[in-house]
């Protein structure tokens, strides 16, 4: 027999469905918690992940008990009902949002001129921000808030994490270069050179030179010594964001005094003479190669003999939302390979659905127009594609019909879930 009890309520119990995480995390005594503002989505979140509640309506009533013992016939005994439930909660992945986190650090970036004011800045709460902060703020776990802080290259002071303002790190960075330059140390081979030797030398605070250390390269501790060690790369990448914002502020001077607009891609270098100034900016042990501008610059290949040219177009400044981004790149260039999308992708369609014809297929829905051509796309994307679709033994896309039908949204969609849901 099923009887109600006395304080009988449908809206007295809500139904959560735990995966096997969070199950383990409450069954170790590990932090489980809900995070969020009053307006906000809100989020389950354990030491390492995050999750957004979502609701799921059922067409069932579900009767809730405290009755466990079913050894008894249902005939010969009373189960009593305290609540029941209309629809659950399910956990939906969370995830964890860089960029936004990049923007409330440099609401109060490090800079030099203010640095005698960083103790006025830390007691506003709308300026700084702890760790418990961040996850309050941006409502991920405390675990996956250091994974973006450490790849932002944020860096915690008197408690709280700050971001270097870009100005100032170019300067300092730059010192630090021609300090190399001129007293010839071997800053690219290991150990590197003393920390404390370009303390000793630059009117900078210690902080922010082990900074631009960890930025453009290594921190080493040998016997008890810090060693800077210096990444070729990202030496070389650093002089060639120098050449651009050059050539872009006298390109911005030169607009202003003819009040003329000022569109970004029309600024830019001729392809030989940006590599031969690139090569004078940089120390001699370090080479240069245009690999190393993936995702900071384009080459813009001319026709009627005309030189190539390479502008500035950093993934950094790009939307972070999916949709959005593609737009935006293809509005910058009508037509893209495999390889020059990647760095500009990555980082918004996640890894684990990063395959060539996945990614052709929603570059072609959102700029494509409605009969496809194989021929006005690059070789790369039809080749990538193919082979893909090949090694999947044509089970992904054996559907589709047809190339038109492949590089649609409708296709992309319908396989991108058939992806998801096959994990």
């Amino acid at each position: 027999m099923i009887v109600t009890t006395d304080d009988f309520n449908e809206d007295k119990y809500k139904l959560l469905q735990l995966n096997s995480d969070i199950e383990r995390a409450i069954t170790t005594g590990s932090q489980v918690f809900l995070v969020g503002t009053p307006d906000a989505r809100a989020v389950l979140c354990t030491e390492d992940q995050s999750y957004y509640i979502t609701k799921e309506d059922t067409s069932n009533l579900r009767l809730l008990t405290t009755h466990t013992d079913w050894s008894v016939t249902i005939d010969t005994h009373t189960v009593q009902v305290s609540g029941a439930a209309r629809f659950h909660y399910l956990l939906e992945p969370k995830v964890p949002d860089a960029t936004k986190l990049q923007a409330l650090l440099l609401k109060a970036p490090y800079e030099k001129l203010k640095r005698k004011a960083i103790s006025t800045q830390q007691s506003s709460p709308m300026n700084v921000y702890t760790t418990r902060d961040l996850v309050a703020a941006l409502q991920v776990s405390e675990q996956e808030i250091l994974a973006m802080l450490k790849e932002l290259h944020a860096f915690e002071d008197a408690g709280v994490w700050r971001l270097l303002e870009s100005t100032y790190q170019s300067q300092v960075f730059t010192d630090m270069l021609d300090l190399v330059v001129q007293n010839d140390w071997n800053v690219f081979i290991e150990p590197g050179v003393l920390v404390k030797q370009f303390v000793n030398h630059l009117d900078e605070p210690s902080l922010v030179i082990r900074q631009c250390c960890q930025l453009y390269g290594s921190i080493n501790t040998i016997l008890g010594q810090e060693y800077c060690l210096f990444d070729r790369t990202k030496v070389a990448t650093f002089r060639a964001k120098s050449l651009f914002d050059d050539q872009i502020a006298e390109a911005h001077f030169q607009a202003q005094l003819q009040h003329a607009a000022f569109p970004l891609l029309d600024a830019g270098w001729e392809l030989n003479e940006f590599v031969q100034k690139w090569k004078l900016r940089v120390p001699d042990s370090v080479p240069v190669a245009l690999e190393m501008l993936r995702g900071l610059a384009l080459i813009k290949h001319s026709k009627a003999g005309k030189p190539s040219r390479i502008v500035y177009f950093p993934e950094d400044l790009l939307s972070p939302e999916p949709k959005k981004r593609f737009e935006q790149l293809f509005q910058t260039q009508e037509k893209w390979t495999i390889e020059q999308l990647e760095p500009y992708i990555k980082q918004v369609i996640g890894y684990s659905y990063y395959d060539p014809s996945v990614v052709a297929a929603e570059a072609h829905a959102v700029h494509a127009p409605k009969q496809f051509d194989r021929e006005i796309v690059q070789p790369t994307v039809i080749n990538e594609a193919e082979r893909w679709t090949e090694d999947q033994e044509g089970s992904h896309f054996k559907d589709c019909g047809d190339w038109n039908f492949l590089f649609s949204g409708e296709c992309f969609r319908h396989h991108l879930n058939k992806l998801r849901k096959s994990e």
